[in-house]
């Protein structure tokens, strides 16, 4: 996915779930593609940085409805009743009052306190009229507003292509940029605006290929929003980049955008950031369809990410069954260990997903392996309190006696009541200590 923040885990992933303003169900998180490593060396997946807490507050603004975003229908000193005359004659829409005003001596600079100009408001209501008056009275066409979002922004946001045009015949700067990275053609090609994104696309300006602070390009949000026209319009201008588009469309869950690029020339088996493919992202989250279309194309199941997790790790560490049996059927290598030694049925008894560890014991998948600090699969079952997982690695033969690298067996790891039926001796042994 480039340098940018697309290859990692948890909520940094996503900028935020801007979907539900447009009318669309938010992608799935791919914080559940990352599985969460034994040690505590490493960072933990969630965190953001400032920037990314940027992005995360500009884009929960853009979720709400323009009423909403604007304070319109609260108290305080953001409500329209608030502001300034001219700002309250826009927002109602009423040119002649505004013409009014302007005459009188209002200025068409004025600033609500989100830092919007009347200009913002004409344009974010759609009103052509206001924003031609506003324009040829000299209001600054390219004004960004506290996040940094211009006029032209607010028109992209809300589809508006008349508006567009006119703010793009008067110079508005396409290559404009929030506090957040990004552009007015992001914002299109994240809602579906087709014919807008096409004329942002003849503007002068970085065109597909330009990043967000994440390393988004415009590519990457119409995949990410299941976009096909927009996405197509952008690969055929060039410089979108299919491969970190293809990582999104699969942690997206959308196979439309997915069979779009990788017929468009994406690489099935690019990774991002964190080293992860498509397949492994498709696979954390169950999604065999997506999954199927990858090892159709060619993905390679036996790849695996910076921390050596394969495919079938993140599906076994996620709980998806039907994932880890399509692998398993492809021919995943059930022993593998990631680079802590674990194995995708270590993953399984962890998380305490029992069918999982069922079927890779009935593909042949070694019940007494040893990995990080020589602890078993039911070393770790034992240890997260998962009885039934326990009770049926002891079923399938795996042996209560075998010790850590700390010298410590099954019934040291019990919790008070976890121990499943065939660990009650060691049960009662453990509690008959120190007597």
């Amino acid at each position: 996915m480039g340098g940018g923040g697309g290859g990692r885990c948890g909520s940094s992933y996503w900028p935020g779930d801007i979907w539900a303003g447009a009318g669309q169900g938010p992608p799935v998180s791919v914080k559940d593609s990352c599985s969460s490593q034994m040690g505590s060396g490493s960072s933990r997946p969630g965190e953001q940085n400032p920037t990314e807490a940027g992005a995360e507050r500009e884009l929960r603004w853009v979720e709400l409805s323009s009423e909403e975003a604007l304070g319109a229908q609260t108290e305080g000193p953001s409500a329209p009743q608030a502001w300034g005359r001219l700002l309250q004659a826009v927002w109602r829409g009423h040119p002649g009052l505004v013409t009014k005003l302007l005459r009188q001596g209002a200025s068409v600079e004025e600033r609500d306190p989100a830092g919007r100009t009347p200009l913002h408001l004409a344009v974010l209501r759609g009103h052509v009229p206001l924003v031609r008056l506003l324009l040829q009275r000299g209001a600054a066409v390219g004004a960004a507003d506290r996040e940094g979002r211009t006029p032209l922004h607010e028109a992209a946001w809300h589809g508006h292509s008349r508006v567009a045009e006119l703010l793009l015949q008067r110079g508005a700067p396409a290559a404009a940029r929030s506090r957040a990275g990004l552009t007015p053609l992001h914002w299109a090609a994240a809602l579906g605006r087709t014919l807008l994104a096409g004329r942002l696309l003849g503007a002068p300006g970085p065109g597909p290929a330009a990043a967000d602070a994440r390393g988004w390009t415009a590519a990457h949000w119409a995949a990410a929003g299941g976009r096909l026209p927009v996405l197509e319009l952008l690969l055929a201008a060039g410089g979108a980049g299919p491969d970190g588009a293809l990582l999104v469309a699969a942690a997206a869950g959308r196979g439309a955008a997915l069979r779009l690029l990788l017929a468009r020339g994406a690489r099935v088996d690019a990774r991002d950031g964190a080293g992860a493919t498509a397949l492994g992202i498709a696979a954390s989250l169950g999604r065999t369809q997506d999954m199927e279309v990858l090892l159709d194309r060619g993905a390679d199941p036996s790849l695996k990410d910076r921390h050596s997790r394969s495919a079938l790790h993140r599906a076994a560490a996620g709980g998806h069954l039907p994932a880890v049996q399509l692998l398993a059927a492809w021919g995943a290598e059930l022993d593998a260990g990631d680079s802590l030694g674990l194995t995708p049925l270590h993953h399984a008894a962890r998380g305490g997903h029992a069918e999982v560890a069922s079927h890779l014991l009935d593909r042949g998948a070694q019940v007494n392996a040893a990995g990080w600090l020589h602890k078993t699969p039911l070393h770790l079952a034992m240890e997260h309190g998962h009885g039934p997982t326990a009770e049926l690695l002891l079923s399938r033969g795996a042996s209560p006696t075998l010790r850590t690298k700390w010298g410590e067996v099954v019934r040291d790891l019990v919790s008070e009541g976890a121990c499943p039926r065939r660990c009650s001796p060691f049960a009662e042994s453990r509690s008959g200590r120190g007597t």
